[in-house]
């Protein structure tokens, strides 16, 4: 049998866990997965030790609130691995909590690989050294990234965006005006931006009469904190994208997901005021936050952040309904498109490499 534990921390590394746990089955019948789990890593048969709904944490002062659930998370993980004898240890995103399990493990004796890169590009550039030392490999999704740990003796491979192998463009048509909004996959997040997207909504319902509101709900989501705005839920940010003729979304990786589609999109984003305030001081050189913006190098989506103004940002989805939303997909594009390309089966490859290792060393 083939020992995996895999860490999550959030919607996003859950389903990106879960789609990497299916590729390794179809090529291991044998494989045993535990770890740290959300709804959809334990559909795919991975047994919880812990529960991905438990964490989904943003910001200093979050994390500060919510130390006890961490701490009793930590010590739950760390009981496990000294019982359960894993090949490998797959952490995924989450480097806050991740990284820190991560040499943990490896002080266990664990071979350790950890999927997603941290933004060191974006803040910390210190923290290169960090992963180095907490991890034995790192998968990038972006291509520019593996440069960053060059000189650290850490294995750093591209493997690309999985989610861009499944969010591709394509409209569904549909008759009248369709607008998006994801407020994110944390109940912090959507705490935070919910009331405001429900204010947006009403500005909009005057201004164009007879428009219609999707709302992709993350599993991790209890559907009553989406309260007080008729919508038609959809499971995920791809199927959403692909009937909204715009989008106002939480920055995070479902800007990605309706870049992949080529959905026309506002950014937002609001936190705690100590959060980010540490942001702003750490954050060096980088002038954006949404992330077809950091790839592109440019604004190409419209970015309303901390501060929000409901008609402000109503004023830029209307904007996107004309030629500005078609010079949008049209940039959306051009970043999207080099990071396609069966990444599941490159990270699986990855994966089963690291896998062989540590079994050939027992």
């Amino acid at each position: 049998m083939t020992r995996l534990f895999v860490c999550t921390g959030e919607a996003s590394g859950d389903r990106l866990a879960a789609m990497l746990v299916r590729e390794i089955e179809r090529r291991d019948p044998h494989l045993a997965v535990r770890g740290i789990c959300g709804p959809m890593l334990r559909e795919a048969g991975a047994t919880a030790i812990a529960n991905t709904e438990e964490l989904g944490i943003v910001g200093v002062w979050e994390a500060l609130k919510a130390a006890p659930r961490l701490l009793d998370v930590s010590r739950r993980v760390l009981r496990a691995l000294d019982t359960w004898p894993a090949d490998l240890v797959l952490t995924v995103d989450n480097p806050g909590l991740n990284l820190w399990l991560a040499r943990r493990a490896r002080a266990r004796g664990r071979r350790v690989v950890h999927w997603v890169s941290p933004q060191v590009w974006a803040w910390r550039p210190g923290r290169v050294r960090t992963v180095a030392r907490s991890v034995d490999a790192l998968m990038c999704l972006f291509p520019m990234e593996p440069a960053l740990y060059a000189g650290t003796g850490l294995e750093a491979t591209f493997t690309g965006h999985p989610l861009l192998d499944v969010a591709r463009p394509g409209r569904t048509p549909h008759a009248g005006t369709i607008i998006g909004l994801a407020p994110g996959s944390r109940r912090s997040e959507i705490q935070a931006l919910w009331p405001v997207f429900r204010e947006v909504a009403a500005i909009l319902r005057e201004r164009l009469p007879g428009v219609r509101f999707v709302v992709p709900v993350a599993p991790t989501i209890d559907a009553f904190d989406l309260s007080g705005l008729d919508y038609e839920a959809f499971p995920d940010v791809v199927s959403a994208g692909a009937v909204a003729d715009a989008f106002v979304a939480c920055s995070g990786t479902a800007t990605l997901e309706l870049a992949g589609v080529g959905t026309p999109m506002v950014v937002t984003y609001r936190t705690h005021p100590l959060t980010w305030l540490l942001g702003r001081l750490l954050v060096r050189g980088v002038r954006h936050l949404a992330l077809p913006n950091v790839l592109a190098g440019r604004a190409i989506v419209p970015e309303h952040l901390q501060t929000l103004d409901p008609s402000a940002i109503a004023d830029a989805v209307i904007k996107l309904l004309g030629d500005a939303g078609d010079v949008q997909r049209r940039a959306l594009g051009e970043v999207t498109e080099p990071l396609r390309g069966d990444a599941i089966k490159r990270t699986a490859d990855v994966v089963m490499r690291h896998l062989a290792a540590a079994n050939a060393r027992t």
